[in-house]
């Protein structure tokens, strides 16, 4: 029993065991065996544990590399040679080649509003090598006729690179100087004014059709052969307003004989920054803008589509073709696909807006 007292009181610390010298030398020397024995096989089974191989380890999937371009590419222009979108067009083209580093060449698909070259683009493969150059009237289009694609589904877009903002024009011998002027006069005398557009469809349309939404008895709508022609016809007085672009109508401003009294857009035009938004004149409904853009056909891999939109951003920031859009009456734009797709969904819902309340103002 001394002896289980004895360990028990080891156990908790309290006493001291005192063993002859001979045994504690050999106890001493037993341990430090048991302890080499013990390391060996530790570092042992370490170093085995650390020749085997790794776990598999998730890692990110492998990046796809796109060879792009492979071959010449097609720029499919919805309008005929020799305009000004043509004009552009063939700049980018030309821009584009060279930073491509492959033939880009224009291809002229004018007829049935824009569709025909909107549709070779939307049945095009989807490898970027075929592009679309189209204005804004591509949205305004489903809602007058059918037409054979979707804007949505079948394009992918890339980059917007102008805007051509629109002026709201009269006939500089008028007194109002003001749109909210201007349409209060409407309203009061309908039948004594009149607006032009020179192209069915187009955004100077829809707006003029916008302008006299809901007014009694209505306000004729002139339609001209082109922009040039209605401008002609206001000089003669037979038009009294219009939404024209500021190339169309800037010389007759500046000889006062015309005057801009207000822009569509969500802000001024860097053109004539002195005139005020009709957004800002209290005139609600004219945010959406007439632009040309860029775009591909639907489930174009995306790398390609932010290789060209990273070309066209560059293209855009060369001061040369600043200088030649301004020239031509339109603000540049650096845009980003993003941006353009969803201006391509918001500005669908308020042309189709117009599109109704026009329908909804007719007799």
């Amino acid at each position: 029993m001394s002896e289980v007292r004895t360990f028990s009181r080891l156990w908790r610390g309290k006493a001291k065991l005192t063993l002859p010298a001979a045994i504690r030398d050999a106890l001493e020397r037993w341990l430090r065996i048991v302890l080499c024995v013990f390391v060996a096989g530790y570092s042992a089974t370490a170093a085995m544990a650390f020749a085997l191989p790794p776990a598999p380890v998730a890692t990110p999937a492998v990046v796809r590399t796109i060879s792009f371009p492979v071959r010449p590419m097609r720029l499919i222009v919805p309008f005929p040679a020799g305009g000004v979108a043509d004009a552009i067009a063939r700049m980018l083209a030309e821009r584009l080649s060279e930073r491509l580093g492959v033939p880009v060449d224009v291809d002229n698909r004018p007829g049935a509003a824009g569709t025909t070259a909107g549709d070779v683009v939307a049945k095009a493969s989807s490898d970027g090598h075929t592009l679309l150059f189209h204005q804004a009237n591509m949205l305004i289009q489903p809602g007058l006729e059918p037409v054979p694609y979707d804007v949505v589904r079948d394009f992918t877009p890339v980059a917007r690179v102008a805007t051509m903002p629109l002026f709201l024009v009269i006939d500089a011998r008028l007194p109002m100087r003001t749109p909210e002027q201007w349409a209060t006069a409407v309203k009061s005398s309908p039948g004594s004014y009149s607006y032009g557009y020179g192209q069915p469809g187009s955004p100077s349309h829809l707006y003029a059709e916008y302008a006299v939404r809901g007014i009694r008895n209505g306000v004729p709508l002139v339609t001209a052969k082109g922009e040039s022609a209605v401008v002609q016809e206001m000089l003669a007085g037979r038009i009294s307003a219009c939404f024209c672009s500021f190339a169309a109508v800037q010389a007759h401003v500046r000889s006062g004989t015309l005057r801009m009294i207000g822009v569509t857009g969500v802000a001024r035009s860097p053109l004539a920054p002195l005139v005020p938004t009709l957004q800002e004149s209290g005139l609600e409904g004219y945010g959406a803008a007439a632009w040309f853009g860029v775009m591909a056909p639907a489930k174009t891999p995306r790398a390609i589509v932010a290789r060209l939109a990273t070309e066209l951003d560059a293209v855009m920031a060369e001061r040369e073709v600043r200088a030649r859009l301004l020239a031509a009456g339109l603000t540049p734009l650096r845009d980003s696909p993003e941006a353009f797709a969803t201006a391509i969904r918001s500005e669908s819902i308020q042309w189709q807006v117009i599109l109704r309340d026009a329908a909804q103002s007719e007799p």
